[in-house]
């Protein structure tokens, strides 16, 4: 009785971090998504493998392990695959690691300590799942605080409104004062417009899984402008470069400017923040 009642517990946890982790995939990160898949396939592969081992009398890994395995994977996918590829392929190789784990514990137990291992694994599995999905719920609402500050009126911030009025003013009355600077990393924009420090503008669309085109051909001692434009982004919605020297965090569904001041001959790299999606800009 303890042992069906314990996967039920186990089944009823999982499936709810899988509801949970659905029902907020659009405020979650590429890299929360990994964690939360990883966390979840591997917890279920491990427990179901552990106490379906007890099961089997004469000490034969097959099953138990084949078993566990497979549901593990299967939960790492459904976990991970509604926040991006990268999330779902990290539960599934977890899947695979804890239920081998997991169907090991299982059969090397002894009858004697079956019943406290289980209570044990019981326990472990509920403070973890509940840890789960307390991350899930932190990281949305951080993302809708976010999102929020970001879509807040301007004239909230009189300051900035003040600094934005004197420097059109500059523009159109003291146009010989204006001298726009050779580089500068100019962020996102998605509710006003801005002035790239030159004309020359390359777009490079963000995909989940790639930049594309991932190589841009400028000339030797001009600037130029990459505009990273998204959609819907995942790890490549941040963008490093030591040689290019910026650290965007790009946001979706608009244009994402970053200025690039003269280059010398050669060829520069960018990566997203994992170094996993890599990008060039060749000078000729």
């Amino acid at each position: 009785m303890l042992i069906y009642s314990s996967i039920i517990l186990i089944v009823l946890l999982t499936t709810y971090v899988i509801y949970f982790t659905y029902q907020r995939r659009e405020r979650l990160t590429c890299m929360t998504g990994m964690m939360i898949a990883m966390t979840n396939s591997m917890m279920v592969s491990i427990s179901l493998g552990a106490i379906l081992g007890t099961f089997i009398e004469n000490k034969d890994l097959t099953i138990p392990t084949i078993a566990s395995v497979l549901i593990g994977m299967v939960t790492g996918y459904a976990t991970g695959r509604p926040v991006s590829p990268m999330a779902a392929l990290d539960g599934l190789t977890a899947g695979i690691m804890g239920g081998m784990m997991g169907s090991m514990l299982g059969v090397m137990l002894q009858s004697s300590s079956i019943n406290l291992m289980i209570y044990f694994i019981d326990i472990i599995f509920a403070l973890v799942m509940v840890f789960l999905l307390r991350l899930i719920d932190e990281e949305s609402k951080a993302a809708d605080r976010e999102k929020a500050q970001y879509r807040k009126p301007l004239i909230a911030n009189p300051i900035l409104l003040v600094v934005i009025l004197a420097f059109m003013g500059t523009l159109v009355f003291g146009k010989g004062l204006f001298i726009p600077g050779q580089s500068e990393v100019t962020g996102q924009t998605k509710d006003k417009k801005i002035t790239p420090a030159s004309n020359e503008i390359h777009e490079i669309q963000v995909k989940p899984t790639e930049y594309a085109p991932n190589n841009i051909v400028l000339k030797a001692g001009t600037s130029a402008v990459l505009n990273f434009k998204t959609e819907k982004v995942g790890c490549t919605g941040i963008i490093v470069s030591d040689e290019l020297g910026f650290n965007v965090s790009l946001k979706e569904n608009t244009d994402n400017y970053v200025n690039v001041k003269s280059l010398k001959p050669g060829t520069y790299h960018y990566s997203c923040g994992m170094g996993m999606y890599k990008g060039t800009v060749t000078v000729n």
